[in-house]
């Protein structure tokens, strides 16, 4: 064998090596972005069933609201309920769409841009949907009464006062743990740990070994 055959010999044993690698790496790839899709799943079905439970909320208050417009209470908290329910569906609704927008045939840059946006709107879905109800226990019970059969605005008054003393030191108290860990950490991150999705932290992890993995 020459020198020249030996050179193309060796040029075309490095083509195949180099498709190898390439064909290697777009199967890592696909395999790595479609666990990260699959690992939104759980978050997809859990905000059907928010949107569900914000129809619920929505029904429940128009049920309360709308026939007792003369008693203020029972019409403040239907109505309460019935903005809940809206503001419930409307961030899942919100996070369902930001779901569907990510591209995983983009760059994996582009791709932990969009999840990192979807975990601060899940993060903020989660603390108006969730904390909301250290006060919001108290129309829900309210309207809930209403629609069920039992009156309880003689004991408005009561409640009321029950719920403030629940509701004022509980919502202190987690924002209390929130500037504590703020402290602690130097930043959010471990708060938002707590609030940003177990499948959206699975998401970003598989991400972020597809992105270790093309940059060596």
């Amino acid at each position: 064998m020459d020198t020249d055959e030996l050179k193309a010999a060796w040029q075309a044993l490095e083509r195949r090596m180099t498709l190898q690698d390439q064909l290697s790496l777009h199967l890592f790839r696909e395999g790595r972005l479609e666990k990260a899709r699959h690992s939104l799943r759980p978050l997809f079905w859990g905000q059907l069933i928010q949107i569900a439970f914000g129809v619920a909320m929505i029904v429940l208050g128009v049920s309360c609201w709308t026939p007792h417009r003369d008693l203020p209470v029972l019409l403040v908290s239907g109505i309460i309920v019935h903005a809940y329910g809206v503001a419930t569906t409307a961030l899942a609704g919100i996070t369902l769409g930001l779901i569907s927008q990510i591209d995983y045939s983009a760059p994996v840059l582009t791709i932990q841009r969009h999840l990192a946006r979807l975990r601060r709107f899940y993060i903020f879905n989660g603390m108006i949907a969730g904390l909301s109800w250290w006060l919001l226990w108290l129309p829900f019970v309210i309207a809930l009464g209403a629609v069920v059969g039992g009156n309880l605005t003689p004991a408005a008054p009561g409640m009321l006062a029950v719920c403030l003393a629940i509701g004022i030191p509980g919502l202190i108290a987690t924002a209390w743990i929130h500037r504590r860990r703020r402290r602690n950490a130097g930043s959010d991150e471990c708060f938002q740990d707590v609030l940003g999705g177990t499948s959206i932290q699975r998401s970003q992890r598989v991400l972020d070994e597809l992105s270790r993995f093309e940059r060596e």
